[in-house]
């Protein structure tokens, strides 16, 4: 039966992750969700529900579409594999349950904020207050679950941590954005030159609002984990593309949210074994 229900959750997440391709596609064109049906962006043929299978119709149409016969994105099933893959780790680890609905919105979220980052260096701030919003009423949820049972303190109820990881997220990020924009600004008056690329920013406010979702979720305590790992799993990319497109700017998100995740899943073991 276990190996019934991990399949079940793999399906269920790639089948989840080919919707995320959808948002990833159209949320940056402001086109609906609902209409039209998926179709090809190249040619716009709508495609049918069996080209349409996450990750099998890649391989079974060798990644090109049926009918103009242009190639098809790797990341299609990319995506699909990383919903699948995430819900059955999630799945394997929390069970199903309303903590299972939670951190499952909370990591579709990632994927889709951090694929848009990639094509277009910028941060979708309203899908970042949207997680806020439902970490927030998850808390608020399981706080009145609590609430009933009449054993609790203030403190400990998860609404406080997550509006305590909020405010840490949010004030936490936000100061490191202004000393590092000081910082910028103090190396563009001593080169006496007008920008580095155009960009004066050391981080964007998306950043600070996606630090804030990470604190709803994950805790004030996880914040400053998740901040100080990220640049160091974007140094072999930034080194690269410094010096291949001579450029210092890099999609961050995506680093941000895979230390979110090694934060989530391994972050009580990483730490134990530094402290060891």
């Amino acid at each position: 039966m276990n190996i019934f229900f991990n399949i079940v959750f793999f399906i269920t997440g790639s089948c989840v992750g080919s919707f995320l391709n959808v948002c990833i596609w159209r949320f940056p064109k402001n086109i609906s969700l609902v209409r039209p049906s998926s179709f090809c962006p190249q040619c716009n043929t709508p495609i049918r529900w069996y080209d349409n299978v996450p990750i099998l119709s890649y391989l079974f149409l060798r990644a090109k579409c049926r009918t103009c016969g242009k190639k098809i994105s790797i990341r299609y099933p990319i995506v699909e594999l990383l919903g699948g893959l995430l819900f059955l780790v999630l799945y394997t680890q929390a069970g199903f349950g309303l903590s299972f609905v939670k951190y499952a919105i909370f990591f579709c979220l990632l994927i889709v904020v951090s694929f848009i980052d990639i094509d277009y260096h910028a941060i979708p701030v309203h899908l970042c207050l949207l997680g806020i919003v439902v970490g927030l009423t998850f808390a608020l949820g399981e706080s009145f679950r609590y609430m009933k049972t009449g054993l609790f303190e203030m403190k400990d109820l998860p609404i406080v941590g997550s509006l305590k990881g909020l405010v840490f997220g949010l004030g936490f990020t936000y100061l490191f954005k202004l000393f590092g924009d000081v910082f910028i600004t103090f190396y563009l008056n001593w080169r006496k030159k007008d920008s580095i690329e155009g960009e004066k920013e050391s981080l964007g406010l998306g950043d600070v609002d996606f630090m804030g979702m990470v604190g709803v979720y994950l805790g004030a305590s996880a914040v400053p984990f998740v901040f100080f790992l990220a640049p160091f799993l974007a140094l072999v990319y930034s080194v690269c593309a410094l010096i291949f497109k001579k450029s210092h700017l890099i999609p961050y998100l995506p680093y941000l949210s895979l230390a979110t995740l090694i934060v989530y899943f391994w972050g009580g073991a990483i730490l134990h074994f530094v402290l060891k």
